[in-house]
């Protein structure tokens, strides 16, 4: 009769079977496990995690996984850095800058970025509002008549938007690309 085997010999054997993995393979299986933990530790820092948690689960790594990791972690930062938003950048510029400090020309250059998007928007708000009080007043509204005007209910926003975005979200990109070179 037949000697009965657990799962764990049963797996054992069918990967005995299989063969070991290359070199290759082996690097690969490696800096998949490490780009996964340099997400993970991304993911804590955007969730309000303090700058140097970052350092100190570095330090658990030798400096090849280490460099796996930065550049996980440079990366996943840089994803999340958006032309609208003011207080996720910031906080990811800091990150970057913790793990790479010679990026300060570009996260300058994307800061400067940042507030010609916001500056050509305030600049469509008022234009955008200018052309609504026009046409308010020409059909004899006006004085408390008029309150807040809700710009982005105006047909054309969402348009002046878009063109506007368009040309600095691919300059922004070639940043973040920048950003994530090694």
């Amino acid at each position: 009769m037949g000697e009965i085997k657990s799962a764990w010999e049963i797996a054992q054997a069918k990967a005995a079977r299989l063969g070991k993995l290359s070199a290759e393979e082996q690097r690969q299986q490696r800096e998949k496990e490490f780009a996964q933990i340099g997400t993970a530790i991304a993911q804590r820092y955007l969730s309000h995690w303090n700058p140097q948690n970052i350092q100190a689960e570095l330090s658990q790594y030798s400096s090849d996984d280490k460099l796996i990791i930065t550049r996980t972690i440079i990366g996943e930062l840089a994803q999340t850095i958006d032309l609208r938003s003011q207080d996720m950048s910031d906080r990811t510029a800091k990150g970057i800058l913790l793990l790479k400090p010679e990026a300060e020309g570009t996260i300058q250059q994307i800061r400067e970025l940042r507030q010609e998007y916001e500056q050509a928007v305030k600049k469509i708000r008022q234009e955008i509002e200018a052309k609504v009080k026009e046409m308010l007043h020409q059909l004899r509204i006006s004085g408390s008549a008029v309150g807040g005007i809700n710009v982005e209910a105006d047909q054309g926003w969402q348009q002046s938007i878009q063109e506007l975005a368009q040309p600095l979200q691919e300059r922004l990109d070639a940043l973040k690309s920048e950003l994530c070179r090694a």
